[in-house]
């Protein structure tokens, strides 16, 4: 017998049970369809168990500094309860986030499913009749040509998560956003962390040089050894060896490739006639509709930066289309984003870099972490906190490096989604002594 809904999405993941949330608060009667645990990648094996490992290192991290405090401390490393605690923080948001779902009435289907026609879903035999369908199928690990992850030496940024000690010699490969997390977690965990990188700066796809220039400072402090413009031609298994185009090798006890993702898109929505852009993404307009129009897609499968709350706002748009009401889509660059690094790297909007390319008049305020009263107090005088101003004192960018980056950009973020003038911040009263004040440092 056909199932009847309103809404079926194929995917748990960020995206996916945000969109099932919003609708079925709505009144809604939706599907949610995921092969795997509910929460995606993120949830299960991204940003929350690599934020626990993050959490970990940073206690390192102060345990190593700590007599600067006037405290003397051993910092022995137990990986195995580091790693325990990582994965109970997983199970306890996972269950909080099933049991969540199904108090909001949404049906969940822990199968694959099959997108058969404009209306109708098939999975495990059964038939789901539906108005509309959100595709929600996220991303993989990109890989590199011609070496393959076994899950043994040669690892994944899943396979990494599951390591039962903490390998002597580590080497990554790829200095974006996720390889630089992971040596940074492993670095302060006591491996000998070497990072290669194929482009001639860390973190080249942000398009600043504040970030790549800093970003490369923060890497090196943390211990490890970043190589850049380095290519790998082979990696030798048995000699536990990656051999680099230039003939230079390299001995390693472990390998993580981290040289992005790619977006998942299944035969069957090919097969239905939904376009696809030449990089292999589900091409979307501004309501994430796809070229049928009650057929949506949201998240890392469609173009746009692969972050979980850029999925989120997907869900957001997609999900109020549904509702018959319009949302207005941000210019993508607005879509913030932090590294977490030891410390921090957030950025919100233009960097100078693309303000210069795109020939945009600007100026530019900054301050200084040593400048500030609270960070002294910390030990964490490092950081830097810089906004572009446009024309009608308007924010154009602002890039914040430095202990919990991730948090105080958020004072300026509504400023920038908003179009509102830098100049309403000089009416905010700032706590004091609180790392918020380099902000206020900054606009007089």
């Amino acid at each position: 017998m056909m199932q009847k809904f309103d809404i079926a999405i194929i995917g748990g993941g960020t995206g996916g049970y945000r969109a099932a949330e919003i609708l079925a608060s709505h009144g809604k009667k939706v599907v949610l369809f995921e092969k795997s645990n509910i929460g995606g990648v993120c949830l299960n094996c991204g940003c929350i168990p690599t934020k626990a490992l993050i959490a970990s290192a940073e206690v390192i991290e102060q345990m190593k500094t700590s007599e600067k405090f006037g405290i003397k401390s051993s910092h022995e490393i137990d990986f195995s309860k580091i790693m325990a605690r990582k994965e109970k923080i997983v199970k306890m948001l996972t269950l909080g986030l099933q049991k969540k779902l199904a108090k909001m009435g949404i049906s969940i289907i822990n199968k694959e499913a099959f997108i058969k026609g404009e209306n109708l879903i098939i999975s495990d035999n059964e038939e789901y009749s539906v108005e509309n369908i959100i595709i929600a199928t996220g991303s993989v690990d990109a890989g590199l040509r011609g070496i393959d992850f076994d899950g043994e030496d040669v690892l994944s940024s899943k396979d990494i998560l599951s390591l039962n000690e903490v390998p002597q010699r580590l080497l990554v490969i790829g200095a974006g956003v996720i390889g630089s997390e992971f040596s940074t977690v492993f670095s302060y965990m006591g491996s000998k962390v070497t990072l290669l990188e194929f482009l001639p700066k860390p973190f080249f796809s942000t398009r600043s040089s504040l970030i790549m220039n800093e970003g490369e400072k923060i890497l090196k402090k943390s211990g490890i050894d970043l190589k850049t413009s380095s290519s790998v031609a082979s990696i030798d298994k048995e000699k536990k060896m990656v051999i680099l185009s230039d003939d230079s090798r390299l001995e390693y006890d472990k390998v993580l490739i981290a040289t992005g993702r790619i977006p998942v898109v299944n035969s069957d929505a090919k097969n239905l006639g939904i376009e696809i852009t030449d990089r292999g993404f589900i091409k979307t307009n501004n309501n994430k509709q796809t070229n049928i129009e009650n057929i949506y897609a949201l998240g890392d499968c469609t173009e746009g930066p692969m972050l979980a709350h850029k999925a989120y706002y997907d869900a957001y748009i997609a999900s109020f289309h549904i509702l018959g009401e319009n949302e207005e889509q941000m210019k993508m660059c607005d879509v913030p984003y932090s590294i977490f690094t030891i410390p921090s790297i957030s950025h919100c909007g233009l960097s100078e870099d693309m303000c210069i390319e795109q020939k945009i008049n600007y100026r530019k305020i900054e301050s200084s972490y040593a400048e500030n009263g609270r960070a002294a107090t910390y030990e964490a005088r490092q950081g830097i906190f810089s906004m572009l101003i446009g024309e009608n004192d308007r924010i154009l960018g602002v890039t914040i490096i430095g202990k919990e980056s991730d948090t105080l950009i958020h004072e300026i973020i509504p400023l920038i989604h908003n179009n509102i003038p830098y100049t309403a911040l000089k009416r905010t009263i700032h706590i004091h002594p609180t790392l918020s004040e380099i902000i206020q440092e900054a606009l007089f």
